[in-house]
């Protein structure tokens, strides 16, 4: 199914990509170099050959899973609305960083895009824990600044009315999240520092909220940092207003969460986080609602579990997963929500 929607990807832009890049000489030919499978879709990578140069192009295509075409249609459709908004956006405001939409793929559940070129914030990260002395010269300190700053921006180019800050409703999900991570091991001190922790925080918290755009999965696995600055591709799960310390503290919580991993120590999460939310600009009484929200992220990554297919050997990792994930959240609690935090 995917070869052959790639096939009529590439048919069409062989048609019209020309159209595209008007600076550009003779189209000489439009090729496909790699393809990379994840859970719900397959991303390609596209070269445009022109006589005078070359282009790059990604495109995602979704899969028809259990839920059918519709579903993968309908996917597409909202990435893609997402995207030539947000692009829209980024020409007016003078936000680098956002791919150009190359023609509307949606009728084969498909979004073709211009292609960031750079490295992952997470593998940048994953090298300064594995590689003694790569982050000495702030390699590490300035893209997580320049993550920060970014998302600022985007945050600012979007930016709404502000929204009603819902403390009962944050708390009840709170509560809702501990319970099911009870099932999966979190003890009760835990879950008492957590439940105390928010109370007190949210108890002297404003009452409302900055809202913008929210992007929804703003982690160090999306975010891309290049020559040309930052680069986000993925606007799948973005909404149009929301309140905009949602994209902070996901961030935060996805950093965090490399703690798992033991060779990624506490020491190059803090100092990710701390120049990030340095760089985003947040006061110290936003940063006090962020740990909240940091916290909710991590309940939540640890009440959805590793996803794995049920076999013997997946079962046991899916265990040793929630060995990991209930100690960590154990420390992040006490860091976070304790009282002398």
């Amino acid at each position: 199914m995917a070869e052959s929607v790639i096939d009529q990807i590439v048919s069409e832009l062989r048609q019209t990509a020309a159209g595209y890049y008007p600076e550009h000489s003779e189209l000489k030919n439009v090729r496909v170099v790699g393809h990379t499978p994840k859970p719900d879709h397959y991303t390609y990578e596209i070269v445009v050959d022109f006589a005078n140069a070359n282009e790059r192009l990604s495109a995602k295509v979704y899969r028809v899973n259990k839920n059918g075409l519709l579903a993968a249609k309908n996917h597409a459709t909202t990435e893609f609305k997402n995207l030539t908004r947000v692009y829209q956006v980024a020409q007016a405001k003078k936000l680098t960083g956002v791919p150009r939409p190359v023609g509307d793929f949606t009728s084969v559940s498909s979004v073709v895009a211009e292609k960031f070129n750079g490295v992952p914030l997470q593998s940048i990260i994953m090298k300064a824990a594995l590689l003694p002395g790569y982050a000495d010269h702030g390699t590490l300190r300035a893209a997580a600044r320049a993550a920060g700053e970014w998302l600022k921006k985007f945050h600012k180019a979007t930016s709404d009315m502000p929204v009603p800050f819902d403390s009962p409703s944050l708390i009840g999900d709170l509560e809702k999240l501990c319970r099911r991570c009870k099932g999966e091991g979190l003890d009760d001190n835990s879950i008492d520092t957590i439940l105390a922790g928010t109370r007190s925080i949210l108890s002297r918290s404003k009452k409302t909220l900055p809202s913008s755009a929210v992007l929804n999965d703003f982690t160090p696995l999306n975010v891309v940092i290049g020559e040309k600055g930052i680069g986000f591709c993925d606007y799948g799960k973005m909404v149009v207003r929301g309140p905009a310390y949602h994209d902070v503290a996901m961030f935060m919580a996805a950093v965090e969460a490399l703690e798992k991993y033991p060779f990624c120590n506490r020491a190059i999460t803090s100092e990710v986080q701390d120049s990030f939310v340095e760089a985003y600009g947040a006061t110290a009484a936003e940063q006090q609602i962020l740990r909240v929200l940091k916290m909710k992220a991590l309940l939540g990554m640890f009440a959805q579990g590793r996803i794995v297919n049920v076999k013997e050997s997946a079962v046991r990792k899916k265990v040793m997963w929630a060995t990991v994930m209930k100690k960590f959240i154990q420390q992040a609690a006490e860091r976070s929500l304790s009282p002398a935090a």
